[in-house]
Order: structure tokens, then C-alpha cells, then sequence
């Protein structure tokens, strides 16, 4: 049976490899805590992008 933790920041169960997080049912202050990650992983993912539209 999976085991369910709430409102904790944890590796992703299927997706940890590739450095993915989740949280079930974070409470504010967890969720406050998830802001800079989530800001972090768009800021990447807009270089990666600008990357390879730069190349073509």
C-alpha cells in the first residue's frame, strides 16, 4: 500500500529522477516554502526554451 504523507516536501514517487518534487495537500506555510522552487524551475525551463528556439 502506498504510504500517503501530507503537507511535506518530498521526492516525486515517479518523476525523482529527473529532480521533480510533490507535496499532497500543502498547508501556506509549506506552499510558501514550494514559491522559490516553482519560481526556480520556471526561470530554467525559460532559458531551456529561449535555448532551443535561439538554435533554429
Amino acid at each position: 500500500m502506498l504510504s500517503r504523507k501530507f503537507n511535506q516536501i518530498l521526492p516525486h514517487p515517479v518523476y525523482a529522477w529527473m529532480g521533480w518534487i510533490c507535496s499532497l495537500n500543502p498547508s501556506e506555510k509549506t506552499f510558501e516554502e514550494l514559491k522559490p522552487l516553482i519560481q526556480e524551475a520556471f526561470e530554467y525551463a525559460k532559458e531551456k526554451y529561449k535555448k532551443r528556439r535561439d538554435r533554429v
